[in-house]
């Protein structure tokens, strides 16, 4: 361990050092909820099915070759911290056991490494971070839109025509807390634990107006 350290801090690898800390604390702030995951990206502006062909037949701009190497290695479609964190991780194993087996500790050797390291570091990047693309497309996957208009639920707090009140309906073997408000025409409170039928939705889509649940209305 000591040597590790050791080797760490020397002088050939203690820029990787630098930023490997950098990305441990960006993490940690993240963990503790001092910073948002994506607070850090890269947006690019390139459809998922890029046409590198086309791009060459075209004689493509400097720009397009840029950007499609960037979604290459899953830039675009991973946060740009995730795909960070790894290259800067692998960078410095790379460069930590190079320096120590082939360089012998010589800067200049880690001068020369540098552009291949960075190189070999994004292919076991894309490599490690591909399988991760489903789970995040997932995560971000826009909240799925539900009409509940004509369901059942129970309060869990209690409303009234004038104060809001919480609701939960089970929508294929999920439970959903809706807010709701008693609509207009029933002018009475309906309490916790009690029955309801959803109406509709208010119009900004906020909360829903619901009636108490009765053999006449279900």
């Amino acid at each position: 361990m000591t040597e590790l350290i050791q080797a760490s801090l020397a002088l050939e690898n203690i820029i990787y050092t630098a930023l490997l800390v950098i990305v441990l604390l960006y993490w940690l702030s993240v963990i503790l909820g001092g910073l948002d995951m994506g607070s850090i990206d890269i947006d690019l502006d390139i459809d998922a099915d890029i046409d590198v062909d086309a791009d060459l037949d075209a004689g493509g701009s400097a720009d397009g070759w840029f950007a499609g190497a960037l979604h290459f290695f899953n830039f675009g479609k991973l946060p740009t911290m995730v795909i960070l964190s790894f290259t800067i991780l692998f960078n410095w194993m790379i460069n930590i056991l190079m320096n120590h087996y082939v360089g012998g500790g010589h800067l200049s050797f880690a001068l020369v490494l540098a552009i291949p390291n960075l190189f070999v570091s994004l292919v076991l990047t894309k490599i490690v971070t591909t399988p991760l693309i489903p789970v995040f497309a997932q995560l971000n996957a826009p909240e799925e839109k539900i009409n509940f208009t004509g369901m059942l639920c129970k309060l869990m707090v209690s409303a009234n025509t004038t104060k809001k009140g919480q609701a939960e309906v089970i929508y294929e073997n999920r439970s959903i807390l809706i807010y709701v408000k008693v609509d207009d025409a029933e002018k009475s409170q309906i309490t916790k634990g009690e029955q309801a039928v959803i109406l509709r939705p208010a119009e900004d889509a906020s909360y829903y107006y619901i009636r108490k649940a009765t053999e006449r209305n279900l």
